[in-house]
This record gives structure tokens, C-alpha cells and sequence, in this order.
């Protein structure tokens, strides 16, 4: 009867892990994708809310955290020509800004290292 207990519990546990790991690695493919640029702005509007870095042009709303080196900006003050680090993802058909740091701190921002 202890061995019945037993392997009931084992495969209760299995089933649910199982079910779970299924339902993580399910979530990751719906969740955006993050993509960063770096380089020069080459191209801003400030009607359409669209700034283009490293020849993307990402789309800037509400929620995007806008720095130039190392303060709070807008969208208006940065200008073409300026360095700039752009995190970004995906939302629907959009490549949207997360955060735009421009100026020094964009400028000193740390290469990417590859992986060996």
C-alpha cells in the first residue's frame, strides 16, 4: 500500500511539472523581444514621436525614459548627430523605445562582448 502512495505522489508531481514547464516555455515566445541600438540619431521627429538610430527608426511613447548624459530629457531636446544607446522591443508591428540615453553617457557605453 506504501508503494501505491508513493508512486501516485511520483507521478502526480511529474504531471505537474511537466505542465508547468510547458506553460514557461510557451509564455517566452509570446513576450517581446529585446533589441538595443547604438549609435548616431539620424533622423528625429517630434510630431510622429519617432527617433532613428543606427538606420531603425523606433517609435517614442509615453512610458520611454529619455536621458542626455545622465539627466531627464525630452523627446525635443535631443538633436541629430548625438550619441545614443536605445533599448527597445516589439509591440505589435511597432519597434518601440524603452529607454534613450544620449549624450556622454551613451557615447561611454560598454562594447558588447561576444560570447566565446
Amino acid at each position: 500500500m506504501r508503494y501505491i502512495s508513493r508512486l501516485a505522489f511520483t507521478l502526480a508531481f511529474a504531471t505537474a511539472f511537466s505542465v508547468f514547464t510547458l506553460d514557461v516555455s510557451s509564455a517566452g515566445k509570446n513576450a517581446p523581444k529585446d533589441t538595443g541600438l547604438h549609435g548616431k540619431i539620424g533622423a528625429l521627429d517630434t510630431e510622429a514621436k519617432t527617433i532613428t538610430v543606427g538606420g531603425k527608426t523606433v517609435t517614442v511613447d509615453a512610458t520611454t525614459v529619455i536621458t542626455d548624459s545622465g539627466k531627464p530629457a525630452k523627446l525635443e531636446s535631443l538633436k541629430i548627430g548625438m550619441e545614443a544607446t536605445v533599448s527597445t522591443f516589439m509591440l505589435g508591428e511597432k519597434l518601440t523605445a524603452v529607454n534613450i540615453k544620449a549624450g556622454v553617457v551613451a557615447a561611454s557605453a560598454p562594447a558588447v562582448r561576444k560570447k566565446k
